[in-house]
């Protein structure tokens, strides 16, 4: 039977969906233009953490046979235990991830740093194409039109609030500078998981018949076995997938009854039941082991669960972490240290410009706007699914002792990405019913208000970036990389490769660092080897 509220767009990854919904293209690739823009000095920083090293590890590893990560994956997992962390999934994606940029920089000559870049481009396509989606299955769930002016609002204002709120406040643990597709792209696949029980939900209300069920059965089983077998912010898709059913039916206008009984009897929540079933029959033996591991051996702080007067204690701060207002005044006293005009502060204006456009384009009415009845249910669960992505991820970053280790701490951490995004949508929920109280004049004067506040954190991002890379120890891991990708064999290259690393030493004082300066060297000496049949320093030579 199908639903007379059932839109006609359902088949929301068909090959024309973009093509036909331009408002929802349009604000996606405003989103990651705006974003790339106000990042945009941290995109080709330097490594930070432990990726200074992982950078070279897995070429270290394999050299020119990337397969055998597979088998390296698979050995390390009872290493891993002994630690309390099963992540074997996210671990080969994550080898496969550095070995093909080293590759491809050694390949090109390209830094390894400009070839991240595009990787976290990509990320973050990926993270908001995610959010913007979500947002346009509660539309179709209410049967609205993509081109009325209350959903041009939504979309383009949370384009603009996401970059806004893209102020890299402590860069070197913010998930866009540092591993970003193991967090941020984490985090797009965790809010992809829902959107394919959504899909098949729009396609059961509507009538229309679902092929090869018996695939979609065993695609479900192995990606619940997959989402258990990688780092543990995958796991919100769980939880998140059944709170997006239940809310696409409210948004269809159902009651109570009607929706517990339809939800329960389609193909959607059979779909979620056996994603669930394919994380716990690989989530409960790990767990176990892993329990038992930890019990005789000290594990991995970050990834130790603590639930109690700690977590609840670390829970406002993380629901805080992304909530741009608070990292932008955080960060504020960065505005002191501008000098004159300089060259990036260009990068501000395009910002201001370009968001003016944006909301231009899509949140300020005209006089042939298709007004009709406001949607507010819909705008108001998309809130509530919005606000349960907030909220669970807090949650899951608080019970972390290593989080808890933190204090009072706004820093990002590995949950930013569903925060950072969350707290975008739910503004941008608010503001657009704002919009409708507005005249036109008014709804003028706050889309230039959100122009400023775009250039704002354009700026308090190219200062702090400025000033990090103006660091020596920033100058010589950037000269690392490139030494590598753009290799002299000469007596003298090698002089000057050993010269950096020296110097990168006396930027070790603890022993932790010391070893993983020592890490960097053993890593960048094997690249070498395997890709140029040299060493990166030769101290004999």
């Amino acid at each position: 039977m199908r639903d007379s509220n059932a839109a006609g767009d359902v088949s929301l990854w068909r090959r024309r969906f973009f093509r036909s919904n331009p408002v929802v293209r349009f604000t996606i690739q405003a989103s990651v233009a705006l974003s790339v823009i106000v990042a945009a000095p941290a995109l080709v920083a330097r490594q930070w953490a432990d990726e200074r090293f992982v950078m070279y590890m897995p070429e270290h590893l394999v050299g020119s046979r990337p397969w055998e990560l597979f088998k390296i994956v698979v050995d390390e997992i009872p290493g891993y235990l002994d630690t309390g962390v099963f992540r074997p999934f996210s671990r080969l994606v994550f080898y496969l991830e550095h070995w093909a940029v080293l590759r491809f920089s050694t390949t090109t000559g390209i830094h390894p740093n400009v070839t991240m870049a595009a990787v976290k481009i990509l990320m973050v396509f990926l993270l908001v194409t995610m959010a913007m989606l979500t947002i346009d299955q509660y539309r179709q769930a209410t049967g609205g039109k993509p081109g009325a002016v209350h959903w041009r609002r939504l979309y383009g204002l949370t384009a603009v609030l996401i970059a806004i709120s893209l102020v890299l406040f402590n860069p070197a643990t913010h998930p866009l500078t540092l591993f970003p597709t193991l967090y941020l792209g984490t985090a797009a696949v965790a809010l992809a998981i829902p959107l394919w029980f959504g899909r098949t939900w729009l396609r059961y209300r509507a009538g229309e018949p679902l092929p090869r069920m018996w695939m979609r059965v065993g695609s479900a089983v192995i990606i619940g076995a997959l989402v258990a077998s990688s780092i543990e912010i995958a796991a919100l898709a769980l939880p998140l997938g059944f709170i997006h059913l239940l809310l696409l039916s409210f948004a269809a206008g159902d009651s109570w009854v009607t929706t517990w009984k339809d939800m329960f009897h389609s193909e959607a929540f059979l779909l979620w039941a056996l994603v669930v079933t394919g994380y716990l029959v690989v989530f409960i033996p790990t767990r176990v082991a892993i329990a038992d591991y930890c019990a005789q051996l000290s594990c991995y702080r970050a990834a130790e669960v603590s639930i109690g007067a700690d977590a609840v204690a670390a829970f406002p701060y993380r629901v805080g972490s992304s909530f741009f207002p608070l990292t932008q005044l955080s960060q504020i006293h960065l505005l002191s240290r501008l000098r004159g005009i300089p060259e990036l502060v260009l990068l501000a204006a395009a910002a201001a410009g370009l968001g003016y456009v944006v909301l231009g384009r899509t949140a300020i009415e005209y006089e042939d706007d298709e007004r009709g009845r406001r949607p507010r249910l819909p705008m108001a669960l998309i809130a509530t699914y919005f606000g349960a992505v907030l909220l669970l991820a807090s949650a899951l970053a608080s019970v972390s002792a290593g989080v808890q280790d933190k204090g009072a701490d706004f820093s990002p951490w590995r949950e930013t990405g569903f925060t950072w995004i969350a707290w975008a949508v739910i503004i941008a929920v608010l503001l657009t019913a704002a919009y409708d109280l507005l005249t036109d004049r008014w709804a003028i004067v706050v889309s230039v208000g959100l122009a400023a506040l775009l250039a704002l954190s354009s700026i308090v991002n190219q200062v702090d970036m400025t000033n990090i890379n103006a660091r020596e120890d920033t100058r010589l891991y950037n000269q690392a990389g490139l030494m590598l990708v753009n290799f002299d064999r000469t007596e003298s290259g090698n002089t000057t490769r050993c010269a950096v690393m020296d110097d990168l030493r006396a930027f070790a004082p603890r022993e932790s660092e010391v070893r993983k300066m020592d890490l960097i060297e053993t890593y960048l000496n094997s690249a070498a080897s395997n890709i140029y049949g040299d060493v990166f320093c030769d101290p004999s030579s």
